[in-house]
């Protein structure tokens, strides 16, 4: 078997492990607790606010890619729209199936270089497109703090979400200060060099020396464009923000189907307390941080709930993590099979032309 084949179903049975990873993490977490009474929750559900729940995923997902084909436009790769768009909206299946959500990035550079984008240019894109990301969801988590005791039920989950935020904001602040500090980069690259001379270091680091200057040098180029085309800036800061609301807006009307009594007016704070439990378990090494994200979510549904039961809270929680979890894995994956289509059938036109002759007519 070719190497290249080697490689593609090393990694099918690896996207295959995280899955049934994900699902036994999901099932144990469930084990732990009454599952009669939870699926009995999940029941009673009233669906006109399930389907209000999934309208506002669908909205999110609608909105998601947006800003990656504003930056396209703004930074004028000659990739259509339309394939921009499509190859945003795989983002969820990459990083829902990966570690640390590592998987997005990677596959999109790829996807757009395949349609007429410099590796370069998809490079700076989705650092750009990352960048602005991290800025929202850290505004929303500066804006969750002020509820923090709120949402904290338990010691234990304190000492999380410290964890969690610091590792969120330690993440954004790197990336800042390695797009904005040439000599930050400069002293960086010195420190491998110097430790590429231990024996046991050489080999990992010499290697990676001139990817990271690559990966440095795209991300301070990024942060120049973001700095030059303001308006692009905000026009993508506040579509995210809008977007991202949306996704966190979704356990609010869980909490409203599950025949809580929460009104309009504690929207926002709802909104903020989904914020949290998203930062605090953002650095849990399971695709979609699966077991922090079930265990911290429950908690703080209880808090957002107003006090709910176990059975409840776990019942919340189910439904949110299928709606916001599963559920766009599955949509994004039709897009990624949509574009692996579209990409194969391009191929083939393309393979069948027939170039005559100049002069020549058929």
């Amino acid at each position: 078997m070719p190497t290249e084949e080697k490689k593609k179903s090393k990694k099918i049975w690896l996207y295959l492990f995280y899955a049934a990873l994900t699902v036994a993490i999901l099932i144990f977490v469930l084990s732990m607790n009454d599952i009669g009474e939870i699926f009995g929750v999940l029941g009673s559900a009233d669906v006109r606010y399930v389907l209000a729940a999934l309208l506002f995923i669908l909205v999110y997902l609608a909105l998601y890619p947006l800003t990656l084909c504003f930056l396209a436009r703004s930074k004028g790769v000659p990739t259509r729209f339309s394939d921009v768009y499509t190859i945003g909206m795989t983002e969820h299946f990459f990083n829902g199936i990966t570690p640390f959500a590592t998987g997005g990035q990677p596959f999109q550079a790829y996807a757009l270089s395949k349609k007429k984008t410099s590796l370069a240019d998809a490079t700076g894109l989705l650092i750009m497109n990352f960048l602005i990301f991290m800025m929202v969801t850290n505004t929303y988590a500066l804006l969750s703090l002020i509820y923090a005791r709120d949402f904290i039920l338990s010691d234990g989950m304190g000492i999380v979400a410290i964890v969690g935020f610091s590792a969120n904001f330690l993440v954004l602040i790197c990336t800042v200060i390695l797009g904005t500090s040439r000599h930050v980069r400069s002293w960086i690259v010195a420190l491998m060099r110097l430790f590429s001379r231990i024996g046991f270091l050489r080999a990992f680091l010499e290697k990676r020396i001139e990817a990271f200057n690559e990966y440095t040098e795209n991300t301070q180029a990024a942060f120049h464009t973001l700095w030059r085309d303001k308006k692009t800036f905000v026009l993508c800061y506040l579509t995210r923000f809008v977007t991202m609301f949306f996704y966190y807006a979704v356990t609010f009307f869980i909490i409203r189907a599950l025949h809580l009594d929460i009104g309009f007016d504690r929207l926002f704070f709802v909104v903020l307390g989904s914020a949290f439990a998203v930062t605090t378990v953002v650095f849990v090494p399971t695709p979609g941080s699966s077991g922090g994200i079930e265990f911290a979510f429950s908690s703080i549904f209880a808090a957002l709930a107003l006090g709910a039961g176990t059975s409840v809270s776990y019942g919340g929680m189910l439904i949110w993590r299928l709606i916001t979890y599963y559920f766009t894995i599955f949509v994004s994956m039709l897009f990624y099979f949509f574009f692996a289509w579209r990409t194969a059938r391009e191929k083939r036109r393309a393979a069948t032309e027939i170039i005559l002759p100049e002069g020549e007519t058929e």
